[in-house]
């Protein structure tokens, strides 16, 4: 489906501070078609420069497994930055089953209703509950910390032949996202001629399942042109798992580490 028909799918109810998201009928096979949906959503959102309560049509709406970690990440994402609350109608018996399942390993609200009407006055009903001056408070986003570029992350420490990279709260959700950092990656360490150990900060950086592919390829590439060895600082518990298996089968020192003095410390070791 085309970028131009998810638009169509998304409209603002603006007395009511309210986007309509209209999920009815679609059919989520992949991942792909997931993120470019959501890719619209967020695009839509900022432009208003506002949060909204989210009112959701979920009448036949059919979310294949192979895209549904990638769509529960994306809905959950997008719930956290820019809404005021969540409702949610006509959703089939099996789709109500898995949102109430993840509301309670997620502690929120499901807000599951039969109809628009009935999800709507609830989404009313929550923004009765402020008064004018907190609602006009609520409504607005905050204003973003300037995103950091790919250059901005990668950093040389000549004395110390130590390339650091900052993947520090970066969401790699598709390949194309692991091929633009790298290769970014890759043109500042061609050009410096030489090799280098790597520090890699991985504080809240998330790789989903359609991205990790090409993110493990990527950094061994890398690894092999460019690297005396690596060291890794602050993963996730899941991510510090898939690299670990990767070692096992790729046989590397996956050096995983809690913090970035220690990272530094197992360099100066393996120097």
């Amino acid at each position: 489906m085309s970028e131009q028909s998810f638009a169509e799918r998304l409209s603002f109810l603006e007395e009511d501070q309210v986007m309509d998201v209209d999920l009815s009928g679609l059919m989520f096979e992949t991942s792909g078609p997931v993120n470019d949906f959501y890719d619209e959503v967020d695009r839509r959102i900022q432009a208003t420069g506002e949060k909204w309560f989210f009112l959701v049509n979920y009448h036949k709406l059919r979310v294949h497994l192979e895209a549904s970690i990638t769509f529960a990440h994306r809905g959950k994402k997008a719930n956290l930055a820019y809404s005021l609350g969540s409702a949610r109608y006509a959703a089939a018996p099996d789709m109500k089953e898995t949102i109430e399942e993840r509301s309670k390993v997620e502690k929120f609200d499901p807000n599951l209703y039969e109809t628009r009407e009935e999800a709507l006055a609830h989404l009313r009903s929550l923004r009765a509950r402020y008064t004018a001056v907190e609602f006009a408070r609520l409504i607005l986003l905050e204003e973003p910390n300037p995103p950091r570029s790919f250059e901005d992350r990668i950093t040389f420490h000549a004395d110390l032949g130590i390339m650091e990279a900052d993947f520090s709260d970066l969401a790699f959700e598709r390949s194309r996202d692991v091929e633009r950092f790298y290769d970014v990656l890759e043109q500042k360490l061609g050009a410096t001629s030489r090799k280098w150990y790597f520090l890699v900060n991985y504080r809240n950086c998330t790789i989903e399942p359609e991205a990790w592919i090409a993110f493990a390829n990527r950094g061994k590439r890398a690894n092999l042109a460019y690297s005396k060895g690596s060291v890794r600082f602050d993963t996730s518990v899941e991510t510090g798992q898939s690299i670990v298996e990767d070692a096992k089968r790729e046989n590397f020192q996956p050096n995983l580490f809690a913090s970035r003095d220690a990272a530094i410390q197992r360099i100066l070791e393996m120097q």
